[in-house]
């Protein structure tokens, strides 16, 4: 039997809101990304394309090569499923669906522009398992991408900017430091968050840079350690109901979530 394991996505989960992650981790319950997160992924499959073959050619692909691999990614995600917010229903599911892809492709022609040339992959969507022989879990991820430089970088998009404190206490980036020092016998020498901001005047580049060391990767096995007994005590948290994630627009569990009370779902409409 295979050993258990968290994932980065997962323990963010997990720590956000208990009730989202037994429901999707502990019950299965799998609801599909809104359109926000289909357009992120054509914009990713794209660049994963770009940069799995410059390892060998140390060259980048055409836009229109680009372009073709995000409307595969595009139509793959859609493909999986999507949940649409009440705003995109009143909108008309087929005309968001449309201007997503067209931003997708818009976004796509960025990153080959400002982001894709910058860098010399030496590692490219890269799975590592981190064994943890005291625990029942493991902690497993995909690294992003390690250039030549030493340095991880995860690619994002975005409506809005990142900000310096979530790249510094990112669950996500410290897995990957911890990841990238197994994979390569040392840490990295950089972090960073790349994301193309997508804003009604154009799409915008922000880099985001951070660093980790010994103590992060400690803090990072203590997190570990309190996630499993968590879940071997089946406690759950939910949310606090103030939290930004605690609404319709974020949660797919939100209207059917037994801590969301009757008088907010009326007030949103459901």
């Amino acid at each position: 039997m295979a050993k258990k394991h968290f994932s980065p996505s997962s323990l963010n989960m997990l720590f956000r809101c208990g009730e989202q992650y037994r429901r999707s981790y502990m019950e299965g319950e799998k609801i599909p990304p809104g359109v926000a997160a289909v357009k992120g992924r054509a914009v990713h499959g794209a660049a994963e394309v770009n940069f799995e073959q410059k390892v060998e050619s140390h060259r980048d692909i055409s836009k229109s090569q680009a372009q073709e691999a995000a409307a595969a990614a595009y139509e793959s995600a859609l493909n999986d499923g999507v949940t649409f917010s009440t705003s995109d229903r009143a909108t008309g599911e087929s005309k968001v669906l449309a201007e997503a892809k067209d931003r997708a492709i818009v976004m796509t022609d960025a990153h080959m522009d400002v982001q894709a040339p910058e860098y010399q992959p030496v590692l490219v969507e890269q799975r590592v398992r981190l064994e943890l022989p005291q625990l029942e879990h493991d902690l497993v991820g995909i690294v992003d991408m390690v250039d030549s430089k030493n340095r991880v970088v995860d690619l994002k998009t975005s409506k809005r900017k990142k900000n310096q404190h979530e790249a510094d206490h990112s669950i996500q980036l410290t897995a990957y430091a911890a990841m990238t020092r197994q994979l390569t016998g040392k840490s990295p020498e950089e972090l960073r968050l790349d994301v193309l901001v997508d804003k009604k005047s154009g799409v915008e580049r922000q880099v985001v840079r951070t660093y980790r060391g010994d103590p992060a990767y400690d803090a990072l096995a203590a997190r570990i350690q309190v996630a499993e007994k968590m879940v071997q005590a089946g406690l759950f948290a939910p949310v606090d109901p103030g939290h930004w994630c605690c609404h319709p627009s974020w949660c797919g569990y939100w209207d059917s979530c037994p801590y969301v009370d009757s008088e907010r779902k009326g007030k949103a409409g459901l």
